[in-house]
């Protein structure tokens, strides 16, 4: 399965949820996910993980990478999230990431300052966990 059709399917995947339990785009089970293994990069500000989602009602899979990031939003638009955090070694960092989120969270998020932790797929932000 190509990056850009896995992408898409994550996609629909978390656009549907709104929080709720993640569902099967082939038959609406639900899904699983599950770090597996880290992947050492670099080049990478935190270390992301082969995942695997899966289906716990039919053969549907799907392995990608993913990450979480502790942090506050500190700007965004509806392409993207600018989220303040701290890199492993201690330092302020600001990253900008493609999201999928709604406007009225992020822009609860912002106003608040809230520190949350955003579940990063594939380089892009697709759920605030707590």
């Amino acid at each position: 399965m190509s990056f850009k059709k896995n992408l898409k399917i994550l996609e629909n995947i978390w656009s549907k949820t709104k929080g709720e339990g993640m569902t099967c785009p082939q038959c609406q089970g639900s899904l699983t996910m599950v770090q597996i293994e880290p992947i050492y990069d670099r080049e990478s500000l935190y270390i992301p993980y082969k995942t695997v989602i899966e289906c716990t009602s039919c053969s549907f899979r799907l392995v990608t990478e993913s990450f979480t990031i502790l942090g506050s939003v500190k700007n965004f638009d509806s392409h993207h999230v600018e989220i303040g955090s701290w890199a492993p070694s201690g330092s302020r960092v600001l990253s900008r990431y493609e999201h999928i989120l709604s406007y009225d969270l992020l822009k609860d998020l912002a106003k608040t300052g809230e520190l949350v932790e955003f579940l990063v797929v594939n380089n892009q932000v697709v759920q605030v966990i707590g």
